[in-house]
């Protein structure tokens, strides 16, 4: 959706996004059950997987609300691993929210919409915040229920805490045409993956040539640089023996940066395609052993999207939005067999393409990564085989 409308016109933008989202609400609405609770652990999956930290945080999360993505039982498992959870609460009309404490057996109450809230009062101050989306844009600009809560309530909260957006990917728009009053989340995470594009508000801070790892967390302090040696503290070589790190890296037959950037995005748009369609199919079929197998191949692609996105913001890119031509050719087709047919096909270009890759890669982070992902795909080959 990229409507013509002045997006310095405050009114035009409102009526704009009311419009948009009663049809955004009311696509979220018609998503059939099955194909929500299909959806449900490969969106959820992703959070802990990306974002390890929360297993430590008090986090903020929603009661799942008009066909929202319902996270409780990610709250549930993050609460195993040792997190805190806390419900929002309207306290007073056009205020910011509070946070109050929440146990998987706690005694809850209708409050505002009758959304369920805690009976019982106990404020606390999250670190961390799920959030629900209507809408999003490529900039982490969510667009919301039109009550500005969360933009009141991150407003007033210092230090910021960690923003993690949750929805479908049907939800993606080009712009909300963000304003004054607008907070950026720091990340949103949908079926088709996990983009992240700041920490507590402050935007990602651009990998140097020696980062060994796209850091998820805030930039390690002075000590963590000066624990892995005196070269990377100072970010360059102590005393070099010779000047082979100045080379330009095709010089040894490895890929420009921009070439890498380039076949990531063309990995991110076949892995988006994958995740859709794979999770599509998973909706449809009837049979229990391979609905399982189809959503294991659906988090995957999910993760690898997400991962190869990281290493393209990494690397002074921009991730793609595209996706590819996989996803309706799939769909095209009618019977489950052709299906799989053509997913191990889609899955077999992609293996030769990192198998092509990998001799010329000279970055180790993304190297190790794409390792595993090329690994995982000749696993999920050979279990999609066995369905055929």
């Amino acid at each position: 959706m990229t409507p013509a409308i002045n997006g310095q016109d405050w009114n035009e933008v409102r009526d704009w996004r009311r419009s948009t989202r009663g049809e955004l609400l009311a696509q979220r609405l018609a998503i059939p059950r099955s194909e929500k609770l299909f959806l449900r652990p490969v969106i959820g999956g992703q959070v802990p997987l990306h974002f390890p930290e929360l297993r430590h945080a008090c986090i903020g999360f929603y009661w799942p609300f008009k066909g929202e993505v319902d996270p409780r039982h990610l709250l549930r498992d993050l609460i195993g691993m040792g997190a805190e959870a806390a419900l929002p609460v309207v306290v007073e009309k056009a205020k910011p929210l509070e946070f109050w404490s929440w146990q998987p057996r706690s005694k809850l109450e209708r409050g505002i919409w009758n959304i369920p809230v805690p009976a019982e009062r106990k404020p606390v101050r999250p670190t961390a915040l799920l959030v629900p989306l209507v809408g999003f844009d490529g900039s982490g600009y969510r667009l919301g229920y039109g009550g500005g809560y969360y933009d009141r309530t991150l407003a007033g909260l210092d230090p910021r805490p960690l923003t993690i957006g949750i929805g479908y990917a049907c939800g993606r728009l080009s712009t909300i045409f963000p304003q004054p009053h607008d907070i950026p989340l720091d990340a949103i995470v949908t079926e088709a993956g996990v983009t992240r594009y700041r920490y507590r508000g402050q935007p990602l801070r651009a990998a140097s040539h020696s980062d060994a790892v796209l850091s998820t967390g805030p930039s390690p302090g002075p000590s963590a640089a000066a624990a892995a040696g005196p070269a990377l503290a100072e970010g360059g070589y102590a005393s070099p023996p010779c000047a082979l790190h100045e080379l330009d890296p095709t010089y040894l037959g490895y890929m420009s940066t921009e070439e890498v950037i380039t076949l990531l995005n063309k990995l991110v748009e076949a892995e988006r395609a994958g995740a859709r369609a794979v999770a599509e199919m998973g909706r449809q079929c009837a049979e229990a052993p391979e609905r399982s197998i189809l959503r294991d191949v659906a988090m995957d692609e999910a993760r690898f999207c997400a991962m190869l996105s990281r290493h393209v913001v990494r690397l002074g890119g921009a991730p793609s939005a595209e996706t590819g031509a996989f996803y309706g050719k799939v769909l095209a087709l009618e019977s489950s067999a052709e299906r799989i047919a053509l997913l191990n096909r889609g899955q077999g270009w992609v293996v030769r393409k990192l198998r092509e890759a990998v001799g010329r890669i000279a970055d180790g982070a993304l190297l190790e990564d794409l390792r595993d992902m090329l690994k995982v795909h000749e696993d999920n080959i050979a279990r999609c085989e066995a369905m055929e």
